[in-house]
Parts: structure tokens; C-alpha cells; sequence
């Protein structure tokens, strides 16, 4: 028997608990490995958060001035 009811393993450490099924969201953590990868190759992976933001703020930007630019001259 062991203490408190918790069992050892063969070494004399305890066992250490595993997460429930499903708790770890699978989904999520394989789109945001997917961004990191993405910013890796455009050399931002190593810039602080506010530096993505801002480059796709001013991306966005310029987009969107386009497609305006381009509905004005019809």
C-alpha cells in the first residue's frame, strides 16, 4: 500500500497525471505553430507581437486603399 492512497512507480517517484481527453485544444495549437511558421519565413519570427500587428495593419491598409483606388476609376 502506498501513501494517502497514491501509488509509486518502481523508482520511488510518483506518477504523474496526464490531461483529460480533449482538454488540450488540438486545433488551436496546430494554427498557431502554423502562423509562427509563417512568420519564420517572412523574418518576422523573432519580433515582439506589436511589430506583426503593425505590419498587418499596414498591409491591410494598402489593400483596402487599392481596391477603393480601383472602384474610384470605374
Amino acid at each position: 500500500m502506498g501513501r494517502r492512497g497514491s501509488k509509486r512507480t518502481h523508482r520511488g517517484e510518483t506518477r504523474q497525471h496526464l490531461p483529460k481527453v480533449g482538454t488540450r485544444d488540438a486545433a488551436r495549437e496546430e494554427q498557431h505553430l502554423e502562423r509562427e511558421a509563417i512568420a519564420d519565413t517572412m523574418g518576422l519570427g523573432s519580433t515582439p507581437g506589436w511589430v506583426k500587428w503593425a505590419a498587418l495593419f499596414v498591409g491591410a491598409l494598402i489593400l483596402i486603399g487599392g481596391v477603393v483606388t480601383l472602384v474610384a476609376l470605374d
